[in-house]
Order: C-alpha cells, then structure tokens, then sequence
C-alpha cells in the first residue's frame, strides 16, 4: 500500500567536520590518563522493515558510519505504524534522536515538538563528497521539505504521481504522452472503442479516487487550489473549481474503468493494470516496485506526468521522504553528521538503483520509469506538495468532508455543480 523508498563501504577518508568531533573526543586520553572516551549512542526509529531495498541500504550506510567514528547507532526497524511510536515515546520524553518522516505530515510531528529545523545543514559538507549538501538537493525539494517553521528533514526519496502505463504496448507515450486532458480522453476514448478498458482504479481507495480531482484542481487553478477548499467556504467560488469538477464528471459519464470500478479492492486493479488487462492507472512513483511481481513478461512500466488544461497551471508534484531530528535529542550534532553521512552519493545512488526510487539529490539520475517525473520536477518553476497539502493541513475535513463527497462526484451519484454547491456547503457547516 501506498506510504506517502550488499555492503559497501564508503571510501577512504571522512569529512572534516566528522573528523574534528572524532579528533575532540579523543583529545587529551593519553596525556592524562583519563579513561578512553565515550561515543554517542543516536538513536533511530525506521518505517522500513527488515529485508526492504531501503532497510539493505540504511543497514550499510550505519555499519560505515559506526566502522568510520566509532558511534553507535541504535535503530529499530518499526515498520509502516512508527509514527504512533514515535509520537507516544516522544509524549513522555523518550523519543528517539532521528525518525523516518514524511513530506505531508511534518507539521503534525513539529506540533508534537519532534522535529528540528534542519535549514542550517543546507551549509554542511557531505563526507567523502567534498560538496555542500543544500547544493545537490534542489530548490524544489527543499521547499517539499519543509513548512512554514523550516527545513523539517533530510529527504531520502522524491515521490509524486501521474499516469502510468505500459511502455512496451504503448511506446508512442513515452515520447509524446496525451498533452493536455482533451487528448487524454480523446486517446482512452480509442482504446475503448477497440474493446480495452483506458484505466485501472482501485475505487475502494478514498485516496486514490481523489487523484483525479486533486490534479483538476491544480492544473485549472494551479498550487493552492485544493488547499483552499479546506480553508474557507469561499474556496468552492472559485471558477476554476466547478471546471475541474466538469471535467471529473465528463472522466466518469465516458465509461473508461474497469466494470463495477468503485467496489473494485485494493490491490485489485493496479495488478489487473500490470497484467495488461488495463492500459493506464493514476498512482503515484511506488507503484512500479508495488506491482513488480504481477507484471507479466515484457512489461515497461514507465509514468508521465498528469496532462495540462488550456489555460491552466503546469506545476509538478513533490513530496519527500527523509529523516528528521527530534529539538530534544542529546546529540544533535552527532545526528546532523550521521545523517551527511547518510547523504552520500553512495548511498543516494542505490535509492534510485536498488529501491527504484527517485533519490533526492540532483546528480543521482532516477530509475527509468520515473525519468519523466525527475525532469519535471527538476525544470519545475511551480510545485505543489501530494494532495496540495489539503490532506495535512486540514485532515479532519479531508476525511470527513472532501473524501466522501469527491466518492459520489467519481461514482456519478453527483453531477459537478452538486459537487460545488455540497462542498460548500458541507465545509461551511464543518467549521
């Protein structure tokens, strides 16, 4: 389900950074017959679970770095429910010094007095690199990094979302995907009418369903669209609202799911989607490593990015995944260079060669299937964070409010402008 990312030592030499708080610990043992000293314990708390492609690189990166300094590094691997750990230890003092987070739920960490602000690393030098660490992560990827206190972590991996699809059946959209929606549906039209089925949706995922919506929003309002329909009653006037609602409305009445698409169950139809009975389905860049073992031979699963609308907004999706550092930790600098460590192209490389994942950092090329969205997201001069952040900043109405009504707009229970009206209407009467 969706999250919302072999030892090889790094090599030879450590930064000089590292070195002077190795150097600092150990100066004066001999001279006065002090006892040796004592190094550091940082504690860590991972969302990866044993076996995992990140947990493989994570492990290797902390066995070099504690072969390197002599610091212990004490993680748990906890799985994808490490944030209630998190949150409950931390409540009574005992949270660990560094923690997995992600892009859309810093805030709701930062309120639980969890995590630092991170913007002074930008100037730090990454170990054996020789380069400043806010020089290889992007202008876009740290403004996906943060919230309005700061830098909150240290992205691990990029994501974001779009439409995927079989290169190997569809080679013609690698190069010249459907550039706006008209073309979109024009081309799921075609593949209809030649007896296919244009899209997988696992209807039974609220989330999912909201993609459509969500990238209407964006694209005929841009970035902040969404986000102010949970802020205010008066988000549902604006005009670019109710376009993006017809154009869902105009999606779901041409018929261009799979049969019965709203009962459909997680995993369901991304499966069918990678066994070819589907030519595309809207997801996010996890979606190729989710599906692997159901693709069936030859398959290419390759994504492009969600098609414009005329006179709309082209701004890319990214959210980030990463560490970030508890304000309470004993030994945050210790934390801050464990995790330059971590930072090291070595390192980032394998996020994109082992995890397939898109690595943060600029001079780390993503894995094929997701090149398009790495080139949109580094020539991006607009960006929006998943959901337009609506699902962090207001997540009661998210759930309560946006979700269920966008179901009954996306199972035609609804035309758009009920959509409009309802949403306003419901949203009003939440607050």
């Amino acid at each position: 389900m969706p999250r919302t990312i072999r030892r090889r030592l790094p090599r030879a030499g450590i930064s000089l950074a590292l070195a002077a708080t190795m150097a600092v610990g150990a100066c004066g043992t001999k001279e006065t017959g002090t006892k040796a000293p004592t190094h550091p314990t940082i504690t860590y708390w991972s969302s990866w679970r044993v076996g995992e492609p990140q947990q493989k690189i994570f492990a290797d990166g902390i066995a070099a770095y504690e072969k390197a300094t002599g610091v212990t590094v004490s993680v748990r691997w906890l799985g994808r429910d490490y944030g209630t750990s998190v949150k409950d230890a931390g409540a009574v003092g005992k949270g660990p010094d560094i923690f997995d987070d992600t892009s859309d739920h810093i805030s709701d960490f930062r309120s639980h007095g969890l995590v630092l602000d991170v913007g002074s690393m930008m100037d730090m030098t990454i170990p054996n690199d020789n380069v400043k660490l806010g020089s290889v992560l992007p202008t876009a990827v740290q403004k996906a990094s943060s919230d309005a206190a700061g830098l909150g972590l240290i992205p691990f991996t990029l994501g974001s979302s779009g439409i995927w699809f079989d290169a190997a059946t569809h080679p013609e959209w690698a190069a010249n995907p459907p550039a706006t929606f008209d073309d979109l549906l024009a081309t799921a039209e075609k593949i209809k009418a030649a007896g296919g089925v244009p899209f997988a949706q696992d209807g039974s995922v609220d989330g999912y369903n909201a993609y459509w919506i969500y990238w209407l929003l964006v694209r005929h309002g841009g970035p902040g669209t969404l986000a102010a329909l949970g802020k205010s009653p008066a988000g549902w006037d604006n005009p670019a609202v109710l376009a993006a609602a017809q154009d869902d409305e105009r999606l779901v009445k041409a018929g261009l799911f799979e049969p019965d698409y709203m009962a459909t169950k997680y995993p369901a139809a991304q499966n069918q989607w990678a066994q070819r009975k589907e030519a595309m389905n809207i997801n996010g860049t996890w979606l190729n490593s989710e599906t692997a073992p159901d693709q069936v031979s030859g398959f290419q699963a390759q994504m492009f990015q969600f098609p414009t609308v005329p006179g709309g907004t082209d701004s890319a999706e990214v959210g980030t995944e990463g560490w970030s550092i508890n304000p309470k930790s004993p030994n945050v600098a210790s934390d801050e260079q464990f995790l330059l460590f971590m930072m090291q192209k070595q390192y980032m490389t394998r996020i994109s060669t082992e995890a397939l994942n898109m690595s943060p950092r600029s001079d780390v090329p993503a894995p094929p299937m997701l090149a398009a969205a790495q080139k949109a997201i580094l020539a991006a001069t607009s960006v929006q964070p998943t959901d337009d952040n609506a699902s962090n900043l207001y997540s009661g109405w998210w759930n309560d409010v946006f979700l269920p009504l966008d179901n009954q707009l996306f199972s035609g229970k609804i035309t758009a402008e009920q959509f409009v009206s309802m949403g306003k209407s419901q949203t009003a009467s939440y607050k």
